[in-house]
């Protein structure tokens, strides 16, 4: 798998991920406390057990958390690729840390482009060139010699 590809899917999943999020979230805010009517009929004819949304909710809470376990180790491994083991390695001590600093924010934090030009002091285009060159040097010198350095 070529190197863009592999931090593509990375960003992908954090993006899933973060959306998963914002609707458990959605979810346990639907569960909160209601206003008692007192009105005589009016409802809507359905008599919905509020204890269904709280199962599917922990259902869903229990995937999600399978979900991000799977993400964090896929961040973690990405990480040693950028930064090495130590944080003093990878790609950012063999091509430089603005190389490693672009592709982390860009795909393994899944921020936005402008926020990341704007961090970084340039153009949007140019942060996706510093991501490209990246990516070309870790095909080319190999994921283990980056990962290792």
């Amino acid at each position: 798998m070529k190197a863009k590809e592999y931090f593509e899917g990375i960003r992908a999943e954090v993006v899933k991920t973060d959306r998963a999020r914002e609707m458990l979230e959605r979810m346990r805010a639907r569960e909160g406390a209601k206003a008692q009517s007192y009105h005589a009929g009016g409802g809507s004819g359905y008599a919905a057990d509020p204890m269904d949304s709280i199962a599917r909710r922990i259902d869903f809470e229990g995937r999600l958390e399978k979900r991000i376990a799977a993400a964090e180790e896929a961040l973690d491994e990405a990480c040693e690729v950028l930064y090495g083991k130590d944080g003093r390695g990878g790609l950012a001590k063999l091509k430089g840390t603005r190389y490693a600093d672009a592709i982390c924010m860009g795909y393994l934090q899944a921020q936005p482009w402008p926020e990341i030009a704007d961090i970084m002091q340039c153009s949007q285009q140019w942060c996706h060139e510093l991501c490209n060159a990246g990516f070309v040097y870790i095909d080319k010198v190999g994921w283990a010699h980056v990962k290792n350095a």
